[in-house]
């Protein structure tokens, strides 16, 4: 059973950047966003949209103090090092447990209550496959250090303890987080405006709306733009 488990979050991992955004897709065409018109689908937007900014955040923090490689080599599970510093001494896996919620906020803001528990649960299981092949891979490389590693610091849950020296120890490299994470960025900042503009276009509320988001969307894809342009031509570069 564990060899199949390992198997199947080969697989994902491998096909994480095509197959994760078809899911998303899917789940939104059968379980299409509600119309914001009553105030608990208020309650769900503002969530979804607090769990998108703090997944982002933890995303952002996690690659200004230290940058790890998720993607392997040839889109494979790998690893040159145990890396244990900056905030993974707090979690093992703080950039997925960023894309956890940045996940599940879409759904959230979405205001689909089956979409949002459908889709949590898969994305949940997805998630935990990847990790169990990451696991197994680590254990077998890095065996004792990693066995070690793994009874102080927990696998999902951030450990806030001693958070704000880990922070202090390290000077940030805001580079590194436009560099690498602009694309994620810009990706989360544009669904969340798509799918408030969905929702309120079902409302008859879009037109109202309408020059503030495209506004919002224009700024969001000229950042982009520079980014990419500065990153391109290697004017932009991390510090380390």
């Amino acid at each position: 059973m564990a060899n199949l488990f390992d198997q199947w979050g080969n697989f994902l991992f491998h096909n994480r950047n095509v197959l994760f955004p078809v899911l998303i897709a899917m789940v939104l065409f059968l379980w299409p966003p509600v119309a914001i018109d009553n105030i608990p689908g208020v309650y769900l937007m503002i969530a979804g949209l607090l769990m998108v900014s703090i997944g982002q955040g933890l995303r952002i923090l996690t690659i200004g103090l230290v940058y790890i490689v998720r993607g392997g080599r040839k889109r494979r599970i790998y690893a040159r090092k145990l890396v244990t510093d900056g905030l993974f001494s707090h979690c093992r896996n703080p950039l997925y447990v960023g894309n956890i919620l940045i996940v599940i906020g879409f759904l959230f803001i979405s205001g689909n209550v089956t979409g949002l528990i459908v889709g949590s649960l898969v994305f949940l299981a997805i998630y935990r496959l990847i990790v169990h092949s990451e696991e197994s891979f680590l254990s077998a490389t890095f065996a004792e250090a990693y066995t070690s590693y793994c009874a102080n610091v927990p696998r999902w849950m951030p450990r806030f303890k001693g958070l704000q020296e880990t922070i202090n120890n390290y000077e940030f490299d805001w580079p590194a987080v436009a560099v690498k994470e602009y694309g994620t960025i810009f990706t989360s900042l544009m669904i969340s405006l798509g799918l408030i503009a969905w929702k309120l276009n079902l409302a008859n509320k879009l037109v109202d709306y309408q020059s503030l988001i495209t506004g919002f969307a224009i700024l969001v894809v000229a950042a982009y733009g520079i980014v990419r342009y500065l990153k391109k031509t290697e004017r932009l570069r991390s510090m380390r």
